[in-house]
This record gives C-alpha cells, sequence and structure tokens, in this order.
C-alpha cells in the first residue's frame, strides 16, 4: 500500500469510537468523510493510532467559472456535456458560472464544498432534499472515479458533477440526484474498504466524520455495502436534530 503518514485529524471521535467497542488500539480500516473538515480520505488507522491516507479528494476549484472549465477539460466528453448543460439550463449555468468571483484561484477538497457545487448544479431546493430522504426512493449510479496524481490517489469528484449534469439533462428528477450523490459516496466507500481489506488485516472498519453521524442515506448505503466483511463496522451515533 502505499499513502502519507500524518497525525490524525481534527477528529476527536475516533479513539472513543474504538474504546466503546473494546477496540483501543486495534488497527482498522478508516473512512473518514466530513462536511465541515476540509479533509475526508479513506485510508489506515494502525495500532498506535496513526492515520495513512490512501484515497484523498481531488481539490476543485472554488470559482463557478473555473469549476465549469475544469469539468469540460476532463476530456472530449466533457466539453460536450458542459456546452448541453449550458443549452438547457441557462440560468443554472449563469449561476454556477457567477459563484466565487471574489474568491480568486482557490481550491478546496472539502466534501462540503463538492457537496455545495453539486447543489448548485442541480439548482437543490429545500423540498428536493425533503423528498430525497423519503422512505422507498432510489437513486442511479453516479461516477465515483479515482485518479492517480503526483503518487497519490484521489477521489475525482469533477466526474461526479459532470454524472450529475448528464442525468439532469437526461431530465431525472432533482431529488433523486440528491439522494444518489450520498448512495453513490456510500457505494465507494464500501467498495474500497472491501478492496483495502483484501490486501490488509484490519481488525475493524470505522466509519467516522459528521457526514456518518448525519447523513443517514451515506450511512445506511455504507453499512449494507460492507455487512459481508466479517469484522466489526463502526459508525458513530446518529446526530440529534434540533427542534
Amino acid at each position: 500500500m502505499t499513502g502519507t503518514r500524518i497525525p490524525a485529524p481534527d477528529a476527536p471521535e475516533i479513539q472513543p469510537l474504538l474504546r466503546r467497542h473494546g477496540l483501543g488500539g486495534a488497527s482498522a480500516a478508516l473512512v473518514y468523510f466530513s462536511f465541515a473538515s476540509p479533509t475526508s480520505f479513506i485510508g489506515t488507522h494502525d495500532h498506535d493510532g496513526r492515520i495513512t491516507p490512501l484515497i484523498e479528494f481531488l481539490p476543485l476549484p472554488v470559482h463557478g467559472a473555473e469549476l465549469l472549465a475544469a469539468i469540460a477539460g476532463i476530456d472530449e466528453n466533457g466539453t460536450r456535456l458542459v456546452a448541453n448543460y449550458r443549452e438547457a439550463f441557462p440560468d443554472l449555468y449563469a449561476q454556477l458560472a457567477a459563484f466565487g468571483t471574489d474568491l480568486g484561484p482557490v481550491r478546496s477538497a472539502a466534501l462540503g464544498w463538492l457537496f455545495g457545487a453539486g447543489s448548485l448544479v442541480l439548482g437543490l431546493r429545500e423540498d428536493d432534499m425533503a423528498r430525497a430522504t423519503l422512505p422507498g426512493q432510489s437513486g442511479v449510479r453516479l461516477d465515483t472515479v479515482v485518479i492517480e496524481a503526483d503518487g497519490r490517489y484521489l477521489f475525482d469528484g469533477r466526474r461526479l458533477l459532470r454524472s450529475l449534469m448528464s442525468y439532469r439533462i437526461a431530465e431525472v428528477p432533482r431529488d433523486q440526484l440528491a439522494r444518489s450523490v450520498f448512495e453513490s459516496m456510500g457505494d465507494f466507500a464500501a467498495d474500497a474498504i472491501r478492496r483495502l481489506l483484501r490486501e490488509w488485516d484490519a481488525r475493524a472498519v470505522l466509519c467516522a466524520g459528521d457526514l456518518f453521524a448525519g447523513n443517514r442515506l451515506l450511512r445506511d448505503r455504507a453499512r449494507t455495502g460492507l455487512t459481508r466483511v466479517r469484522r466489526p463496522v463502526l459508525f458513530p451515533d446518529p446526530a440529534r436534530k434540533v427542534a
């Protein structure tokens, strides 16, 4: 395995979660997905408490026009798709292109920005998110692609956003696509952990971060994908809603 060993991120729930299940000091395959933190990744937690990220997230431009250019620049299909999106949704395209004009050439690997960009792409409303979480609904499979750059493996959020654009042009409802983002990320996390466990004999699987605590769709989808790993799969307690 390759990766850069770093101190544990600002995630105080990791060690208490392991200790709560009698696994303090245990090696664990780790998914850390956070909306608030600038860093999310999939990697390993060693018995000494050190963390090695193996898959991180590609930093994306925060200026909307630059983000659109980055999506268009993936390949020829990207260029055509962005042009088709602009033709189908001129108002959404203009809003996204104008976003963050005062920020300059800033890039962010935060999942908060990736999801925010997805919301802008879809033109999500509050009632869309309410419908997305209703029981009995199902999403579509979005592109979750990992690329290699400078010896690092990076989740390419440009392709997830391009996938959203493509389905939206095909008139898939906004609420279904909002649900699909979290289901696809849960599937991606579970698949990455299963692959990791073929090479590394961890004692447990740890899904940490505020997104696993606060997003039922992500948590349930990852849990379903990890049912057969034959190791304890640990999640934070669901976040309580404040009335």
